[in-house]
């Protein structure tokens, strides 16, 4: 059996992570049940603290408890952090519970960006520039709508500044577009002011 709160989620996420070994870590712990009940969270605990599945087994969760259909999460990243090995773990769980997971940068292959609008991945993980070229293609945006989730990594190296802005006025024209709000997920391992980037992130954060 799943160990801690990881016994709460999907009978399929028991079992992967059970065989993988994988244990709750303490922000695991304290973030799952809220982010699980569908509740805005800024997250800020040291690298290695597994913020990042912190955020994405409960929504995982929800994904498969819930049916969620095509691109349901989007989790947003600066281009450099996509070096490290965000994408080939959440690969490894989304692939043992039957999901799907997509990558989408200005480098990605035309045939891929093709196969992700045939068949549109559960997660897609993204930029910040590239989000905001989804809207502008009709067949991106067909995609954006059925967005439950989104998860913003780094969000230290964003909540400041332009691209800070950039990325607020792209959620907010996502709600917008879609008709309803998207439960929003902030991951940070430094915050200078955490309820001042909370309140960037969203007022229930």
């Amino acid at each position: 059996m799943a160990e801690g709160v990881f016994s709460k989620l999907h009978e399929s996420l028991q079992s992967a992570l059970e065989e993988k070994g994988w244990t709750p870590t303490p922000v695991q712990e304290v973030t799952q049940d809220e982010i699980t009940s569908g509740g805005d969270r800024l997250i800020v605990a040291p690298t290695g603290s597994g913020k990042t599945m912190a955020a994405m087994l409960p929504l995982l969760h929800r994904c498969l408890i819930e049916g969620w259909q095509g691109m349901s999460i989007l989790y947003i990243t600066p281009l450099r952090a996509l070096n490290r090995d965000v994408d080939r773990r959440l690969d490894e769980i989304t692939n043992a519970v039957g999901l799907s997971l997509g990558l989408r940068h200005g480098d990605t292959t035309q045939s891929e960006r093709n196969k992700q609008v045939r068949k549109p991945p559960n997660v897609m993980i993204t930029t910040p520039e590239t989000f905001q070229i989804m809207f502008t293609g009709s067949r991106l945006r067909e995609l954006l709508k059925s967005i439950q989730a989104v998860v913003i990594d780094e969000l230290h190296e964003m909540a400041d500044g332009e691209r800070g802005w950039q990325l607020s006025v792209g959620i907010s024209r996502l709600e917008s577009f879609i008709g309803r709000e998207v439960q929003k997920i902030g991951l940070s391992a430094t915050v200078g002011n955490p309820e001042q980037v909370a309140k960037w992130l969203s007022n229930d954060a």
